[in-house]
């Protein structure tokens, strides 16, 4: 086997390395994306042209590119999944404020007690809360200390199951995450649990609904035995929850 002819593979490494660097970039991965293509084919390139020889360099040059172009596409999901959230959370804090608007140039008194109806944050089990046309029912709780095997609840605790029906009667899909709920024992909040699917076959995960559609599983966390007990909504991108269940 013959000495490798690096030139291509040399260049396949500095444009996969520079992609690389740019790769986790913001708006500035698209050129990383160039600079992935342009390394993959002096890549490739290079392996031709050393079919009988050493391939070292040309074979780290086109797993550069290769790694650059994966993580493009990677990020770019992401932060385009970020950037969505982001709009969703800003249209309904203008809703609310526009909605409040239209109550008072109607009359001060009446909209006091209207906006104290819309803000409704306080709910009982069975009970239905709606924001922006999806609705959240809480059908039922119950409690387990687990199944004694990997599904045991921490020293103290005892796992909560929420059973909860999401209805979207808006017109939009709607994106629903576990990680929008938490439990509140006495002030102290806990996110959701994952747990197995032979413990909870039907546990909450995330996923798209579409217009019209229900979607109904069981919610998973950990809280103590004793005190209050709520089941609150807040968007992950806001500091406030927008409803609460009263569980116990």
């Amino acid at each position: 086997m013959g000495s490798e002819k690096k030139l291509l593979g040399i260049l396949a490494i500095i444009f996969g390395g520079i992609g690389i660097l740019l790769s986790w970039i913001p708006i500035i991965n698209n050129i990383a994306a160039i600079f992935g293509i342009v390394a993959l084919i002096l890549g490739v390139a290079a392996i031709l042209i050393n079919k009988r020889n050493k391939k070292l360099l040309a074979i780290i040059g086109t797993s550069l590119s290769v790694a650059t172009i994966v993580i493009v596409l990677v990020t770019q999901s992401m932060y385009g999944s970020v950037a969505d959230k982001a709009t969703k959370s800003f249209n309904k804090s203008v809703e609310k404020v526009s909605s409040s608007s239209d109550s008072d140039s109607e009359d001060t008194s009446s909209s006091s007690e209207s906006s104290s109806s819309e803000t409704k944050k306080d709910f009982n089990v069975g009970e239905t809360a709606s924001i922006d046309g999806v609705e959240y029912t809480v059908n039922k709780v119950s409690y387990s200390n687990g199944d004694g095997d990997l599904n045991t609840p921490d020293s103290g605790k005892q796992y909560v199951l929420v059973d909860i029906t999401l209805k979207n009667g808006s017109k939009n899909d709607y994106e629903y995450n576990p990680l929008d709920f938490q439990l509140s024992n006495n002030g102290n909040k806990t996110d959701y649990e994952e747990v197995d699917d032979d413990f909870i076959p039907n546990s909450f995960d995330t996923g798209t609904l579409s217009p019209g559609s229900t979607y109904q599983a069981t919610w998973v966390g950990q809280t103590g035995t004793n005190g209050s007990l709520s089941f609150t909504y807040k968007d992950a991108l806001s500091d406030t929850s927008d409803f609460e269940f009263k569980l116990r």
